[in-house]
């Protein structure tokens, strides 16, 4: 499969996964999307990931590499509010979630890091270094012959 054609399908592949994240019902996975930052760190070699998760359950949270994605899912449980309470607000989303992250380049999972305090879970990936192809220079030599009619 050619480079052209690779880079084509990655591209429609991520204007899918935007179609879906902008316009798929959040009820339709039944799970929310925590906000997230990913930064790359090119002096230290790594991608990291930030993701908010203030009151998640650390024991239930799962993140997992897959080709070229990085995947987060846990669960925040509903906070305990008094019966005679009335609800004026609500923008505290609770329950399961779930996030889908495509990797800006190939990481390690070995030496991966992933650190929850303060309610942000940090996940540090070092980058794979690209392989690299032996330069090889051949020489050819070919004759052009110019046709009159």
């Amino acid at each position: 499969m050619g480079a052209s054609r690779v880079r084509k399908q990655d591209a429609l592949r991520q204007a899918q996964d935007e179609f879906e994240r902008l316009f798929a019902p959040r009820s339709a996975h039944g799970r929310f999307e925590p906000n997230v930052d990913v930064h790359l760190d090119e002096r230290e070699g790594e991608v990291a990931v930030h993701v908010e998760l203030a009151g998640a359950d650390a024991d239930a949270l799962r993140v997992w590499i897959d080709d070229t994605f990085l995947s987060i899912a846990g669960i925040r449980a509903q906070r305990d509010v008094s019966r005679d309470a009335s609800l004026l607000c609500k923008e505290i989303q609770y329950g399961e979630f779930f996030k889908h992250i495509r990797l800006p380049l190939p990481v390690r999972e070995d030496g991966a890091v992933a650190v929850y305090r303060d309610g942000i879970l940090t996940i540090r990936l070092p980058i794979a270094q690209p392989e690299q192809f032996p330069i090889v220079r051949t020489e050819i030599r070919m004759t052009v012959r110019r046709i009159l009619a």
